[in-house]
């Protein structure tokens, strides 16, 4: 098994990270009247990517027997849960307090507490990560947290994949996650963009094409030379694919268009791959799935403290919208990006909190974890 670390993809994944968050920002951004802003959500297609291909470079020699798979459930499980839950239980805090201020005065809030897509039921399922299962016909809790449910049931695919095929058909990989490409591209009524209903078929179909990646860029007659030229021309293709595509068939190309960002990059040699390489951001790397968990909790007190202020004060914040998807503004568009900014601040500050105390901890399984494990981030949207 190789012990090369793909630098410059970490970085990518922090870089990304931090563009989701900016996305979800609920303060009004003059890109939001831009041809492309919704396509931002696509990158989540880029995380299941990456994972596939990770989860090949530091697994796919290994998955060949019961107790293998056992252990590498067990670890991914470890992997994601911890963080999950402990943000699951932030949300939950708020729903008290929310209880608890409701009992004594009437709140001028849009949703009750422990009602709609916080409801008791949507709360059992979130700790079962099961709640993307097309069970409660929306997003729940840590909304965001829909792809952590359901990359968990892609691992379990994927183990029993290596285990059937013994890891050395790449063709069969390439098979399911057709299967993916094809149920989501039948099952969905917004093609892609799926989550909480078909976006199991979706992370299948994401994953399997990053293994795939996985084993044409380590195959013997695989060569590609990732030059400055070469890079900045990929950034420029999936910039213009990201403004170009959207709710239609088009979207279903995306793991493709980002696999190929994936090999680009797996090669680099440029001065991109460098930027990526730097310390502050492999710094965001490292911390990237607590950016993409804890920056909806963030959102979330944000918008219920700003919807009480404004219905206290009368001042007229809201720029459109309602409940999880109100938009707020604070006059002028210099004043709300800089507030964007501090919230992103204070999300990679948080996160570096999260990191530390809560992944890190549990990134031990009972085992000392492996250089290439170290690597082996969950993917986020």
């Amino acid at each position: 098994m190789s012990a090369k670390r793909f630098e410059a993809l970490d970085g990518w994944r922090g870089i990304a990270a931090l563009a989701i968050a900016f996305y979800h920002a609920p303060i009004a951004n003059p890109l939001r009247d831009m041809a492309g802003w919704k396509n931002w959500e696509l990158f989540v297609d880029f995380f299941f990517v990456l994972s596939g291909f990770v989860m090949m470079h530091a697994w796919g020699k290994r998955l060949d027997s019961a107790d293998s798979a056992k252990e590498f459930v067990a670890k991914r499980f470890w992997r994601i849960w911890p963080l999950h839950f402990s943000i699951l239980l932030a949300f939950f805090g708020i729903e008290l307090l929310k209880a608890a201020m409701g009992a004594f005065v009437s709140l001028p809030i849009d949703d009750g507490p422990f009602t709609n897509s916080r409801s008791w039921a949507a709360l059992l399922t979130n700790i079962t990560m099961t709640q993307s299962l097309n069970l409660h016909g929306t997003t729940t809790w840590n909304g965001p947290a829909w792809s952590i449910s359901v990359e968990f049931w892609t691992y379990l695919i994927f183990a029993a994949a290596m285990l059937l095929f013994r890891g050395r058909n790449t063709l069969a990989l390439l098979a399911i996650a057709g299967l993916g490409l094809v149920g989501v591209a039948w099952f969905s009524p917004i093609w892609l963009f799926a989550t909480h209903d078909f976006g199991l078929l979706r992370a299948i179909y994401g994953f399997f094409i990053g293994a795939v990646t996985y084993r044409l860029v380590t195959s013997d007659r695989f060569e590609v030379e990732g030059s400055t030229g070469t890079e900045i021309a990929v950034v420029l293709a999936l910039v213009s694919y990201l403004i170009s595509t959207g709710v239609n068939a088009t979207s279903l190309i995306a793991p493709l268009v980002f696999a190929v960002v994936i090999i680009v990059f797996s090669q680099g040699r440029g001065w991109m791959t460098a930027a990526l390489e730097s310390a502050p951001v492999q710094a965001l790397g490292r911390w990237s799935y607590s950016i993409y968990l804890v920056h909806a909790l963030l959102y979330y007190a944000l918008r219920l403290a700003l919807v009480l202020v404004e219905k206290i004060t009368k001042w007229p914040l809201t720029a459109a919208g309602a409940g999880n998807e109100r938009i707020f503004t604070f006059g002028g568009t210099a004043i709300d990006l800089a507030v964007i900014v501090a919230l992103l601040a204070l999300t990679i500050v948080i996160s570096s909190k999260t990191y530390r105390f809560i992944e890190k901890p549990f990134m031990v399984s009972g085992q000392k974890k492996t250089a290439v494990e170290g690597a082996a981030q969950p993917a986020m949207a």
